[in-house]
């Protein structure tokens, strides 16, 4: 029963709706960006056993894609979460 309220209470709260998509409003960004930062800056071991903030292994992520799109003589092989 609680699951039919819910999409009301956050659509009140956090959300608002537009067609084709759903936005936050200023109380929900913030604290979807507070917590996405948080998430960025856990620190993780990367592939050279390094251990290096989540940003930094977008950034490589970032950097190694992009080498392959324009030079694409390597594969690309993205960051295995598991």
């Amino acid at each position: 029963m609680v699951h039919l309220f819910l999409p009301v209470y956050l659509e009140t709260r956090f959300l608002f709706w537009r067609t084709n998509g759903c936005y936050l409003n200023d109380s929900g960004r913030r604290k979807f960006l507070k917590a996405f930062v948080q998430r960025m800056e856990e620190t993780i071991t990367n592939e050279a056993g390094e251990v290096q903030p989540k940003w930094d292994l977008l950034t490589q992520q970032v950097k190694k894609y992009k080498q392959f799109v324009y030079q694409p003589t390597e594969l690309y092989s993205p960051y295995q979460i598991r």
